[in-house]
């Protein structure tokens, strides 16, 4: 059966495979991985899970290349893994090559991972909506090079007082802290976390007045997640804030 799958692999740690992502790719017979974000402990652990598979590196590759390479095996009735760092529904671009796929008529299919994101909150010990401190969270990222959202945008969304998650922004921290100052307080506690659950992972706690400034110390300009919002408080406070759902009948 020709079928590529789109597999989300979490952030670094090998445990936090789903089983399903784990089951596929032992099986596939070609596994493409984001050479550039990938962990060296996750890609020696999927060489040692499956040994009869190509392992092809995307990194600096072209879509058509990649996309060459896919149907070079689909041809020959193999089934094809695409690996994507965390989960494909951010920031994968795993669109681009189901374009194409589709026009082809290719089947395949997509098996969500743990994004970072979601280890942020784990790391940080709290959930990222709390009552009255934050009702939405927003994962996103300042327009660079490469994309994202505008001045504007960040700042509308700023001001919803969500809590707020960049991705993809290390290298703007400067540029980021100075829009966000024109909402939040110089003091208000930002999160930077650098390589979630890998072995060089770096948890760092500072304000925004001190975010660029933090990062460029720390050396810090990509693979990192900076998380800004009230929630944060909720490290070193209890607010005994009851939901509806556990409240007394």
């Amino acid at each position: 059966m020709k079928k590529v799958y789109f597999i989300g692999i979490g952030p670094g740690d090998p445990e936090l495979l789903t089983l399903k992502a784990l089951r596929v790719i032992k099986e596939v017979d070609l596994i493409i991985y984001p050479g550039s974000l990938i962990s060296e402990e996750m890609s020696s652990f999927l060489r040692k899970e499956n040994v009869k598979a190509e392992f092809y590196n995307a990194f600096g590759k072209p879509l058509e290349e990649i996309i060459a390479k896919i149907k070079e095996y689909l041809e020959q009735n193999k089934v094809v893994a695409r690996l994507v760092s965390g989960d494909p529904a951010l920031y994968s671009s795993i669109m681009e090559h189901i374009e194409v796929l589709r026009d082809e008529g290719i089947t395949y299919e997509i098996i969500p991972g743990i994004s970072s994101g979601f280890m942020a909150s784990a790391r940080l010990g709290i959930e990222f909506t709390y009552p009255e401190l934050s009702n939405s969270v927003v994962f996103t990222r300042l327009s660079g090079k490469t994309g994202g959202a505008t001045e504007e945008e960040i700042l509308t969304l700023a001001k919803t007082k969500s809590t707020l998650v960049f991705f993809l922004s290390s290298g703007l921290a400067e540029k980021l802290s100075t829009l966000l100052l024109k909402v939040y307080n110089p003091e208000t506690q930002v999160a930077i976390l650098y390589k979630l659950s890998r072995k060089d992972e770096k948890i760092i706690l500072t304000t925004l007045s001190q975010l660029a400034g933090t990062m460029l110390k720390e050396g810090i300009t990509r693979t990192a997640l900076i998380v800004v919002g009230d929630v944060l408080k909720l490290m070193d406070k209890n607010f005994h804030k009851r939901s509806i759902l556990y409240g007394k009948k």
